[in-house]
């Protein structure tokens, strides 16, 4: 973990509501970019003073020529106040980019914190959250982040200042007169306090509905092919209409109070304007005060209104930045449960020898029965097992504690003697690859999908042999870029049988220490499997390979087989051994072997009927 990651973690601890502990967060990358936003408080100062120096200057200007100073003085007072609008308008422009580059660096540690979080959570979280509710959460929510630390802090911050050297300024022509400038606003904090509230719980309700929407999309596109193959796509269709008007509704609700709020304090400066004119015609006459100074306060009142206006929008995007830093915080503050405890070591080799000690593993439903139930197992180093059993058995859940992609307790799994809960996450992954169920690959060249996990400088000659090893080589050539070819987003460019064979390639170019394939040949060609089978027997020399298998055929020459059923070994032994016992093994591949046999008499059947079929035609 990260030491960034590893603060904001520290600071969301604690008893605090939902929103101070991540607003606590927040903080810590505030408090490290603190030099970015005290230089933008420095120039904030500077661009204050300018703000109420243009009206003072104006009234100065405009006494010149009530007063009838020389031509030459009237010239002077109109460029200093020239200077000072372009030199506000300079420090305005400062200020600003300031700000909003600040929030641009929170917004990208954020993202790269959050996304080195997820990387670090296991298998289990993602079981529980949905991929579009987190992508809404990574991309939407962190947009209002950003716009909470930029134009929001902006507008919150800076306005209160201008406010405040107004009214000095202003007292300085007429104290009276400020204070009645002045006494619509104090409304404002009222107005804020009753929509504030209002704002928050409406958009988070916004957020949460474009989440669902989100994840339904990312569902969709997805499973695509299952949708049109049952020409769902009219029932889809009115579903994400149901999802799309909920997010419109309460979209529409958050924007009629986001809309209330500007133009409420929209009416204050008006409000103070008149007050002003009002008297201030009063004072004129009574010799009180000068033309310029009366000019002077028009100007305030007018300077004053967008402040005030931007103010109802900037309270809106702090409080959706809030909510949504608030969404961000509940995945943050989930504490990885697999990471490296204090004193986990490195072993710079690892054997392979593989042991279980009464493991027992169940999900997260503690409802559920156990998915593992007191494994006892030892894989000697250098050799091969074989794992099979009926759907449901546990066969891919054991197979995947071995790399810690599950949480397991301490003293119930043992890689070359060591907890596996005590070597480093690193250490031991980089002695394993795994080929699981779904050979899932990334939308990039298929040269990249092979070499994923090795240096960046490996060479294409390693590559190379791999893809031979998995029998891949034959169909790279039918690619039309070879090597280069982009396989699309999950594969898709590929058959099922070639996206095993690719992910089995990955695997075999890491040359690991345990090699783990969870039911890896289940979709390719009889053929292509005795071809892959005959290359695996002479690399499975001198390595742990555990093979989780649905066929029996893909297990029966290896060194031991352990069948599980309910999560439990109900039976070990060698191919003929088991076959000897008659049990679960031995029956499964009775109806194995019945399959394959109905299964080439009926494509013998079809044979006949096509070549029949031929003849009769000629």
């Amino acid at each position: 973990m990260s030491e960034a990651l590893a603060a904001t973690q520290l600071a969301g601890q604690g008893g605090d509501s939902p929103v101070r502990h991540a607003l606590r967060r927040l903080s810590v990358y505030l408090r490290r970019n603190a030099r970015f936003y005290l230089l933008w408080f420095f120039v904030v100062l500077l661009y204050v003073a300018s703000f109420n120096l243009l009206p003072l200057a104006v009234g100065w200007a405009i006494d010149g020529l009530v007063e009838g100073v020389p031509r030459a003085e009237v010239f002077r007072r109109c460029w200093i106040l020239f200077g000072i609008a372009v030199g506000g308008g300079l420090l305005r422009f400062f200020s600003r980019q300031l700000v909003f580059d600040a929030a641009r660096e929170v917004e990208y540690e954020i993202r790269n914190d959050l996304f080195a979080h997820l990387q670090k959570l296991p298998q289990s979280f993602f079981f529980r959250w949905r991929t579009g509710d987190l992508m809404s959460r990574c991309v939407n929510d962190l947009n209002s982040v950003r716009m909470l630390l930029g134009p929001g802090l902006l507008s919150v911050a800076q306005s209160p200042i201008l406010f405040v050297g107004a009214f000095l300024a202003m007292s300085t022509l007429s104290l009276k007169l400020a204070i009645l400038m002045m006494l619509p606003y104090p409304a404002f904090i009222l107005i804020s306090r009753v929509l504030g509230s209002r704002l928050y719980s409406r958009s988070l309700a916004a957020q949460q509905s474009l989440s669902s929407m989100s994840n339904f999309v990312q569902e969709n596109v997805a499973g695509i092919a299952v949708v049109k193959a049952y020409a769902m796509e009219r029932d889809q269709a009115d579903r994400f209409e149901e999802a799309n008007e909920a997010l419109r509704e309460r979209s529409l609700e958050l924007v009629r109070t986001s809309a209330a709020m500007p133009a409420v304090t929209g009416l204050l400066p008006a409000v103070g304007l008149a007050l002003a004119l009002w008297v201030g015609f009063g004072e004129i006459q009574a010799g009180r005060m000068g033309t310029g100074a009366l000019f002077s306060f028009t100007i305030f009142a007018r300077q004053l209104t967008f402040p005030t206006f931007i103010m109802g929008y900037a309270i809106s995007l702090m409080q959706r930045g809030a909510s949504a830093m608030q969404r961000i915080d509940e995945i943050l503050s989930v504490m990885p449960s697999i990471r490296d405890e204090a004193g986990s070591v490195d072993l710079e080799r690892i054997a392979g020898r593989i042991e279980f000690r009464g493991l027992t593993f169940r999900y997260d439903d503690a409802s559920r029965a156990a998915a593992l139930d007191g494994i006892d197992l030892v894989v000697p180093a250098g050799t091969t097992v074989g794992i099979v059993g009926p759907v449901g058995a546990g066969k891919s859940t054991l197979a995947s504690v071995i790399p810690r992609l599950f949480e397991v307790e301490d003293g119930q799994l043992f890689i070359d003697g060591v907890d596996i809960n005590r070597i480093r996450l690193a250490s031991l992954r980089r002695a394993i690859a795994m080929v699981p169920q779904d050979s899932f690959l990334f939308s990039m060249p298929l040269r990249d999908n092979i070499a994923y996990g090795l240096p960046a400088d490996v060479p294409f000659e390693r590559i190379e042999t791999a893809a031979q090893r998995a029998q891949l080589a034959r169909d790279i050539e039918d690619l039309p870029h070879g090597y280069d070819t982009l396989v699309g987003e999950r594969g898709i460019m590929l058959s099922g049988g070639q996206r095993q064979r690719t992910a089995l390639a990955r695997a075999l170019a890491l040359e690991p220490s345990i090699l783990i394939l969870d039911d890896t040949l289940s979709a390719v060609d009889a053929d292509t499997e005795q071809r892959i089978q005959a290359e695996l027997d002479r690399l499975f020399a001198g390595r742990t390979v555990v093979v989780v298998a649905s066929r029996v055929n893909s297990v029966r020459k290896l060194d031991q087989i352990v069948v599980l059923d309910g999560g439990r070994i109900v039976e070990r032994g060698r191919h003929a051994e088991l076959i000897a016992k008659g049990g679960v093994y031995a029956r499964l591949a009775a109806e194995q072997a019945a399959e394959e046999t109905r299964a080439e008499r009926e494509r013998r059947l079809i044979g006949e009927g096509l070549g029949r079929a031929v003849g009769e035609g000629a």
